[in-house]
């Protein structure tokens, strides 16, 4: 549960990196969307009309780079989005609570998190999966 909820907020910060683009309207509906556009976010579709207009902007600008993105960014982009999509009304809700709390941190803070991520992306998926465990222990008995 903690891995998915660490991968929750992954997510976030993924769709964050993305720089914001203002369009004329300041909105874009699905329908504004080429269908290549539509293509690379159909794991949204469903969700598009509930993200604010600033994540569709940002969801946007994502598209007019993906021609230009490595295959592994995009299947990671692809999979996150599917995970999104697949989520729970609740586990969205608290994903943009985590982000709103990520986003508060200070440019030090959120570098620090930045560098632990890198260093844990780093080791070796065994490695990455005892680590886990041991948090998920850990994380139990301070609930």
């Amino acid at each position: 549960m903690l891995t998915h909820k660490f991968n929750q907020i992954i997510l976030c910060l993924a769709i964050s990196v993305f720089t914001v683009t203002a369009t004329a309207s300041g909105d874009i509906k699905w329908g504004d969307l080429t269908v290549e556009q539509q293509t690379i976010l159909a794991p949204i579709k469903k969700d598009w009309s509930e993200l604010s207009p600033k994540r569709r902007m940002r969801l946007n600008r994502l598209t007019s780079q993906w021609d230009s993105l490595p295959i592994n960014k995009k299947n990671m982009i692809q999979s996150r989005l599917k995970h999104w999509s697949d989520m729970s009304p609740e586990e969205k809700k608290e994903v943009q609570e985590q982000r709103k709390k990520y986003q508060s941190l200070s440019p030090e803070e959120r570098d620090k998190i930045k560098k632990k991520y890198k260093w844990y992306q780093e080791l070796p998926p065994e490695e990455q999966e005892r680590l886990r465990k041991r948090w998920q222990e850990n994380t139990k008995h301070t609930r």
